[in-house]
């Protein structure tokens, strides 16, 4: 099942953007942090709906939106795919126009602070989209790109390798990921890939066993930009005995239906699901 929904960010003078924090009465997503919008009605077009859900949620209105892009996702709390329309638009307004009708407070927050906050999905897949887009980068700039080698490997039973991480982790403390991180200056995101993977795991996997997944966009607050992650996998023959926890709390094999519902990291939100729903993933774990 798919569930149509039109979203906005308004972004101020300073480049913050207009976020919701929903309260613990929100039948989705209880107390997490998300953008301004709502279900799309029937015969309702996407750009109408994210002007109704605008008004009714903060009484805003007479705002020239620009359409960011048309993205889906999965909602971890319902368990369903949702299709996202994102609006964006500057504007001059403050939190003293903005009045919350739903959730605990609608504020501009400062992009570079939402890994402080209990964010949601939505925010992983938008928040790139917005700082990326032309209409943002034309008034507050691109910091540089980082560039990212992460693995998930895949076991004779269909778990995944994830990483617990600990709170001393710069990037996303607290949640669960995949193995890998910065790429050293030269290196491409294969061999960043594997060695990685060999530093965080004690795995060391011969040449040619990982088959490149996906390049991935992600916003990582901690250093306000849109960074670029290369995602590799493979079908392994190892048991959590053979993975050795170099680095976080836990390095281990997760069933396929727990991982969708992990507290992922932003790379993880984009990564997992849309893996386990690959055919990449069905043919690795028919091995």
């Amino acid at each position: 099942m798919t569930k149509r929904v039109a979203g906005v960010v308004l972004v101020d003078p300073r480049g913050w953007l207009l976020l919701q924090e929903r309260d613990e009465h929100a039948p989705v997503n209880p107390d997490e942090w998300s953008f301004v919008g709502g279900g799309v009605e029937a015969g309702e077009s996407d750009e109408e709906a994210a002007v109704r859900e605008l008004a009714e949620e903060t009484e805003v209105t007479g705002v020239d939106l620009t359409h960011a892009d048309t993205f889906e996702y999965f909602c971890d709390d319902c368990g369903e795919d949702h299709v996202l329309a994102l609006y964006l638009a500057l504007t001059r307004l403050t939190d003293s126009d903005v009045v919350c009708h739903e959730g605990r407070q609608i504020v501009f927050v400062d992009p570079r602070t939402i890994d402080t906050l209990r964010w949601g999905r939505n925010l992983v897949h938008g928040l790139p989209r917005v700082m990326r887009h032309p209409v943002y980068v034309e008034r507050f700039g691109l910091p540089e790109r980082r560039e990212f080698g992460c693995v998930l490997l895949v076991d004779a039973r269909g778990r995944v390798l994830l990483q617990e991480r600990d709170e001393h982790a710069p990037i996303d403390p607290d949640r669960w990921g995949l193995s890998g991180g910065h790429l050293e200056p030269g290196e491409d995101g294969e061999s960043g890939a594997y060695r990685e993977l060999e530093e965080e795991t004690g795995v060391r996997l011969p040449p040619g066993t990982l088959e490149r997944f996906a390049t991935l966009e992600v916003f990582h607050p901690h250093y306000g930009s849109v960074d670029r992650v290369h995602v590799y996998v493979a079908r392994v023959d190892l048991a959590d005995e053979d993975v050795e926890c170099h680095e976080g709390r836990q390095i281990v094999f997760v069933e396929p239906d727990r991982a969708r519902r992990l507290d992922l990291t932003m790379t993880g939100v984009l990564a997992v699901p849309a893996f386990l729903d690959s055919e990449a993933y069905r043919r690795l774990r028919g091995r």
